[in-house]
């Protein structure tokens, strides 16, 4: 497989998705610009729509020809085989949208955007089911539906919000503010920077929910119960968390505006035992809360990959018993990750 898909984007990349059945990827940038590459890394097709960005793709994982992308206000549901002309257009957000993402079973799609709102879509009719506002203040960038629960989902924002919903009534079940959930250390970024939410990612399984915070933090909340409840928080970036991605159940990878990617196991946090002494960044004996998350970090810690650049967006593929990740950032191409 190729170190890196070039030749297709003329500016940014900032997203990128693998169809897990035939490994094509599509990628999503800057100038409207809309990529599907072949498993071996060749351009088969490309969109363009100026005056735009394309800020968020997905497969359909149902139908592989089936490509769902953000264009501004609108989603396009495209078939790659005919790629120039969509099947469908969504147009009922009043602005830019940051991500879409499907349900299991592929019956909703959920668009948030700059205006704070959620629209959910149903696919099957094809028309707006649901839209979920006024509980974020400020641009909200990610939305997640929650396995298990058909009628779940949840999203964060610039306003530093969590907030989890019942999207078929629709109700807020409960909320969280990024800037109480966890202690922090007393250096930069963690202290400085606001913990903005930039994105959520659930483990296959439910039992996990990750965020991806501005100020380095990664929260994880226990989501195997009907109620979300935070557990703690991993320190391992030195700048902005940009995406968080579960491999597996256990296995997280997290990267950042630092050009890193940390590979974490989470099932090592279940090692921790109350105890060690540990200093914060103003040299001081750590609080019980600073503690723990400290401690999890390290243990959790399995391996750090250096990028060349700022991460935008992140998506994995297995094949042959080989992992990779592809990596879109500021640069025009989409690279490649081989991950141990």
């Amino acid at each position: 497989m190729p170190a890196k898909l070039s030749g297709g984007h003329t500016a940014s990349v900032l997203s990128v998705d693998v169809q897990l059945q035939t490994g094509q990827v599509v990628s999503g940038g800057e100038g409207g610009e809309l990529c599907v590459w072949s498993k071996d890394g060749l351009l088969k097709e490309k969109v363009s729509r100026p005056n735009t960005d394309c800020t968020s793709v997905v497969f359909s994982r149902e139908n592989p020809n089936l490509i769902y992308a953000a264009f501004g206000e609108e989603v396009l549901v495209l078939d790659h085989s005919r790629i120039q002309e969509p099947v469908h257009v969504f147009h009922s957000n009043q602005d830019e949208i940051n991500q879409v993402k499907l349900n299991e079973n592929e019956h909703f799609l959920a668009a948030c955007d700059d205006a704070g709102e959620v629209k959910v879509f149903g696919l099957q009719n094809r028309k707006e089911f649901k839209t979920l506002r006024l509980k974020h203040t400020n641009i909200c960038s990610t939305v997640v539906f929650r396995p298990g629960y058909p009628w779940e989902l949840i999203s964060g924002g610039l306003d530093c919000r969590l907030v989890h919903w019942d999207f078929s009534k629709p109700k807020c079940l409960n909320q969280f503010n990024m800037q109480e959930l966890h202690a922090t250390p007393g250096d930069s970024p963690y202290f400085i920077n606001p913990p903005f939410l930039h994105h959520l990612a659930v483990s296959p399984n439910g039992s996990s929910l990750a965020c991806a915070l501005e100020n380095g933090q990664i929260p994880i909340l226990n989501s195997s119960q009907k109620n979300l409840q935070p557990k703690y928080a991993l320190f391992g970036h030195s700048q902005g968390v940009s995406q968080v991605h579960f491999l597996t159940d256990d296995i997280l990878l997290t990267g950042g505006n630092d050009s890193v990617v940390i590979q974490w196991d989470l099932s090592k946090a279940d090692l921790y035992q109350p105890g060690a002494v540990y200093m914060n960044g103003d040299g001081a004996a750590a609080s019980p809360e600073e503690e723990k998350c400290l401690a999890i970090t390290q243990l959790c810690n399995v391996s750090t990959y250096t990028h060349t650049n700022k991460i935008n967006w992140m998506s994995s593929y297995t094949t042959d018993g080989d992992r990779y990740l592809y990596v879109a950032d500021q640069t025009s191409d989409v690279s490649l990750i081989h991950l141990s």
